[in-house]
């Protein structure tokens, strides 16, 4: 039995959406990607070949200077169990390090044990768990105060010093991407440039972050169906003005729908996670945790924080 690693060709397209028809019942988030991820100068689409069949295949990219990130790692169903998913992640890590990482990080769903086996195993930890939420707002009609643009420092401090992030073991979300927050807080904040908030008295109370979700990587051009889906990547502060703000939001960038990741570890959840409960978000999981944030540091490297001098 031979694997070959290498970079995805153009020839691949057809194997490669065979192995995502077999994700999530046929609704994976791959197809409509591959083109970026084909073409994308600052990721790396990488596939498995065993025995002469593509078998598996990954993306690189990168979330901040000096951390890369894997995503959509796929292997086909009959050939799991023969060593290409291993090999393919094995590579990306050897590969991530060769060009300046020094944190690789990827995140999976509550059902991918075979991903989070594998990864476990290369030695990533789980860093920071969360609840996927996703729908439409239900209506609200009381008066409701306003709501004021941020600035990139006043959501940085604000974000900094919130319940949110504490919950989040400090990892700042963006779809299913995460970004410890001290690593780089200028690049985690650009995720989401929507940045609103309450003032009162002079001082910010609540805040919400967020964007207009793309068609998905680095360099994808938003399609028009995907334009009225808004991200959520941070709501915190005064819970009787997450409606508000919500309601702000979707008005503002357009949105019919949201999806969210909400910060939960067993009893401890980011007080978001009722809000929008309540405002008509679902879960896939009853509102369980079911996202989880996996990280590993290059053998002596670590994050900033960790570099600095006392």
């Amino acid at each position: 039995m031979s694997i070959e690693i290498r970079r995805a060709r153009e020839e691949d397209r057809e194997r490669i959406l065979a192995i995502s028809s077999q994700i999530w019942d046929g609704y994976d988030y791959v197809p409509n990607v591959l083109d970026e991820w084909m073409t994308c100068r600052s990721g790396e689409l990488l596939v498995a070949v065993l025995d002469g069949t593509l078998a598996a295949f990954s993306y690189r990219t990168w979330v901040a200077p000096g951390h890369a990130w894997l995503q959509g790692i796929r292997t086909d169903s009959a050939l799991r169990g023969r060593g290409a998913g291993r090999m393919l992640t094995e590579a990306s890590l050897e590969r991530s390090w060769r060009d300046g990482a020094r944190r690789v990080g990827l995140s999976t769903y509550i059902d991918n044990q075979a991903s989070m086996h594998i990864v476990e195993a290369f030695g990533f930890h789980r860093v920071a768990s969360f609840v996927y939420l996703e729908g439409d707002l239900a209506a609200r009609a009381e008066p409701a105060p306003v709501a004021e643009t941020l600035t990139e420092d006043e959501a940085i401090r604000f974000v900094a010093q919130s319940e949110f992030l504490a919950a989040a073991n400090g990892r700042y979300p963006s779809g299913w991407k995460f970004l410890e927050f001290g690593w780089a807080p200028e690049a985690a904040i650009a995720w989401s440039p929507y940045r609103i908030g309450i003032r009162r008295r002079g001082r910010v109370e609540s805040a919400l972050c967020a964007s207009r979700r793309s068609a998905g990587a680095d360099c994808a051009t938003p399609r028009p169906d995907e334009l009225d889906v808004g991200v959520l990547s941070f709501l915190d502060g005064d819970e009787e003005d997450f409606p508000a703000l919500l309601r702000k939001a979707s008005t503002d960038l357009g949105t019919t729908s949201w999806e969210a990741m909400v910060p939960k570890s067993g009893d401890r959840g980011a007080r978001a996670l009722g809000a929008l409960r309540d405002l008509g978000l679902r879960s896939w999981s009853e509102f369980e945790e079911d996202v989880f944030a996996y990280e590993l540091d290059r053998p002596g490297a670590g994050s900033p924080s960790e570099r600095r001098e006392p």
